[in-house]
């Protein structure tokens, strides 16, 4: 999406599609966990789950810097400050292996060019046994991945899905990555 189209992704209404205290139930966070939040877009989660994790940290990743600044932004005025801002791709992510616990993303690996790859560097900077969360929304999206597609593209990484939560509008899969 480019960032000229962001801001609509803050709409409050937006809330009753998925809210962002849904979301961090989704996670599963502890207080001290490093969040991984791939295209972020304008930060509409983001304040929410930095501040489940206040012992850890939230790391977003994004290819475009607006959103990163829009993100900031808006972040920086809800005064949390555990939150890291990375300008890359989600094919070749910035990190060291094994350096995240939850990884999640909405309504982004569609728009990403080689989603397998993507999936394989997911895989490669959760912790073992950590929590790669996928949101895909059913309608709305010309990018929108299939619930069938998505779950066999992951599973082939190497994850195994452990939640599932279906919405009218959206569904959210969840997957452990194997040791």
């Amino acid at each position: 999406m480019p960032h000229t189209h962001a801001p609509h992704l803050l709409n409050p209404l937006r809330a009753l599609v998925l809210s962002p205290g849904a979301m961090v139930r989704r996670l599963e966070l502890k207080p001290d966990f490093t969040v991984l939040e791939l295209g972020p877009g304008p930060g509409y989660f983001s304040p929410a789950v930095a501040r489940a994790v206040p012992r850890g940290k939230l790391v977003l990743v994004d290819v475009q810097q607006e959103m990163l600044d829009m993100a900031k932004k808006r972040i920086d005025a809800q005064a949390v400050t555990n939150v890291e801002y990375w300008r890359a791709d989600a094919l070749s992510l910035p990190a060291d292996d094994a350096s995240f616990d939850v990884a999640f993303l909405v309504a982004v690996l569609g728009e990403v060019p080689d989603r397998a790859r993507s999936v394989k560097e997911l895989n490669r900077v959760l912790r073992p046994g950590g929590l790669l969360s996928v949101t895909e929304m059913r309608i709305f999206d010309p990018d929108s991945i299939s619930l069938a597609d998505l779950q066999s593209s992951v599973e082939a990484a190497g994850f195994r899905r452990c939640s599932r939560h279906r919405r009218l509008f959206h569904y959210t899969l969840g997957f452990r990555k194997t040791a």
